[in-house]
């Protein structure tokens, strides 16, 4: 168990106007050591969306935290969560990132276990040894809101309700397009950026930089449209980009924070030809919400839901304080038309994947900022501008749709929404 306090590398002094944290969060081996066991293995981490593991059987391999483990549909539907280490040597026990297996067979010694709880249920030439005294070690909490699938080692965290808090509200946005549910679409863009991952979780809510650093999409997409007369679906909006749309941020509590834009042309959004089918359930508030505003919603520690041109998940794997693997999937609506689907997927493939005009800005710009965060002479980063904008609770906006964010502000380009980040890393990170 570590030790350490970190609380003070977060300098939060509301009465002096001044917050702040020292860029050795992004830096320090020891404070990565500590994210790892305090953040990763003991709050609710996003591991999968429940489309992914569809049949009795199918898994999905991936980590919480250092620990590896497998997220699984088990016989009688439910979703649970087995170590994916052999109870024997230790050994991972799938051969892939995804398959179906009722029973886990170790490729080492061929011990097997049962998918549904662990038990071991065959040991290769026992030799005395009792199956009855092996199993893999359960995770003890795994639960699903609408879907998406969240995990934790720790036996003790509070309900998944509670951890989501408000952002319930901001997910059900995405999770309610249709009434058929959403599915994660074949395939995966997986890459690796030099830099912290709190840098990442930091630039996916940063409409701040996105005049500077995506002006080269923007100015692309619209002169692409304009030569190729794209209108409707086949268009790209990228009104956002002005900042001239009614725009503004919200600070869901928990570390988790959304921001929001007015779209220029909702109709080019896959999603406008659910509009007849959709809106009289929601009403014309959440319509308004879900299909007239992207919006980025980022859920502490590891999740972006990401709801623009296009739709994405887009997880986050810190592999140490200066590198992360980022796995991005394109998120759609069962029972949209082959047009909306070939729109939503040209739409990601432009702007989400490692080959797209904005994630290679986005890593070169994060990258450059890992390599500075290094220099001692100044070692904080202030986070002050857009504090005129802010209010505790919600504003005008978040009343009309039902949410109650610890604070809004009324620009998306702020930083104040860091704060709620950064407080959550505080209070996770703080001994006692």
């Amino acid at each position: 168990m570590l030790q350490s306090n970190f609380a003070g590398l977060v300098d939060d002094r509301p009465e002096d106007n001044l917050f702040r944290v020292h860029r050795r969060i992004y830096t320090g081996e020891d404070v990565f050591a500590a994210e790892m066991e305090r953040i990763f293995e003991q709050s609710w981490t996003y591991v999968c969306h429940e489309s992914q593991i569809p049949k009795a059987g199918d898994y999905y391999a991936t980590k919480l935290g250092r620990e590896p483990v497998l997220i699984n549909r088990r016989d009688d539907g439910s979703v649970g969560g087995l170590l994916n280490a052999c109870a024997h040597r230790g050994a991972l026990l799938n051969p892939t990132q995804r398959g179906n297996s009722r029973v886990l067979v170790c490729r080492y010694h061929g011990w097997s276990f049962s998918a549904n709880d662990g038990r071991c249920v065959r040991i290769k030439d026992a030799s005395g040894e009792d199956p009855a005294c092996y199993a893999l070690r359960k995770v003890p909490r795994v639960e699903s809101y609408k879907g998406f699938v969240f995990a934790t080692l720790n036996e003790q965290a509070p309900p998944l309700a509670e951890h989501l808090g408000a952002a319930a509200t901001i997910i059900d946005l995405l999770a309610d397009q249709s009434g058929e549910g959403m599915e994660v679409l074949p395939g995966v863009s997986s890459y690796i950026v030099d830099g912290n991952w709190k840098l990442q979780a930091e630039n996916g809510v940063d409409a701040y930089h996105v005049t500077t650093v995506h002006r080269n999409f923007a100015n692309t997409v619209k002169r692409r449209d304009q030569l190729l007369g794209h209108k409707g679906l086949k268009s790209t909006d990228v009104g956002r980009f002005s900042g001239a749309l009614k725009n503004g941020t919200y600070d869901l509590g928990h570390g988790h924070t959304v921001i929001w834009t007015m779209r220029g042309d909702p109709a080019a959004a896959p999603l406008w030809e659910a509009k007849d089918e959709i809106e009289p359930k929601v009403g014309p508030v959440k319509w308004d919400w879900m299909c007239g505003r992207g919006r980025n919603l980022f859920l502490f520690p590891n999740l972006f839901l990401m709801d623009q041109s296009s739709t994405q998940i887009r997880v986050l794997i810190p592999l140490s304080p200066s590198r992360t693997e980022v796995k991005v999937y394109c998120l759609a609506r069962k029972g949209e038309s082959r047009a909306a689907r070939a729109a939503r997927l040209n739409k990601f493939r432009d702007f989400f994947l490692g080959s797209g005009l904005a994630t290679t800005d986005d890593s070169a710009a994060l990258e450059d900022t890992q390599s500075g965060a290094h220099a001692s002479a100044e070692p904080w980063n202030v986070f002050r501008r857009g504090w005129d904008g802010y209010s505790q609770g919600p504003d005008e906006e978040a009343k009309a749709l039902g949410l109650n964010p610890v604070a809004s502000n009324s620009r998306w380009d702020p930083e104040t929404h860091y704060v709620g980040q950064y407080r959550r890393w505080r209070e996770l990170m703080s001994d006692g």
